[in-house]
């Protein structure tokens, strides 16, 4: 028997200078929605993410992001609602990260974890022309 659940998204990409309109994708953040209350994030790194940061920006400091990225993963961590704590990212950060819209996902056990979807997804936005991942992205599927 399969038990599926809902989860929420999104992602967030480093913008060096907003005016440019570009950027790079080097986390997301997957939240359950089944408990709204107590629902549970998690985020996954791009595993290259340094480089990606790197190559977009040279004079990237990459300290700062390192610890923009260690501020975020302590407050979905945080006993705040999930939805708050996006919220907040939303609001934070200066721009430097942004956080894309939320999408949802339908999470069924089988092959592909949460962690094996986000770096793939990471890693086709990374590879991405500009504009070809925009606000109206399909929902997925994702079998644990």
């Amino acid at each position: 028997m399969n038990v599926a659940r809902n989860v929420e998204y999104c992602v967030l990409d480093y913008v060096p200078n907003i005016v440019r309109d570009k950027s790079v994708s080097i986390a997301a953040i997957f939240m359950d929605t089944s408990d709204e209350e107590n629902g549970t994030c998690t985020m996954t790194l791009a595993s290259d993410w340094e480089t990606q940061v790197r190559l977009l920006d040279p004079d990237a400091d990459l300290e700062m992001v390192a610890a923009l990225l260690t501020e975020i993963q302590e407050r979905l961590v945080s006993p705040a609602r999930p939805s708050e704590v996006i919220h907040q990212l939303e609001d934070s950060f200066s721009n430097i990260i942004q956080v894309s819209e939320r999408r949802k996902c339908l999470i069924t056990r089988g092959a592909e974890t949460i962690e094996s979807f986000a770096r793939r997804l990471l890693q086709k936005k990374s590879k991405a022309p500009p504009g070809l991942f925009g606000m109206h992205v399909a929902p997925c599927q994702v079998t644990l």
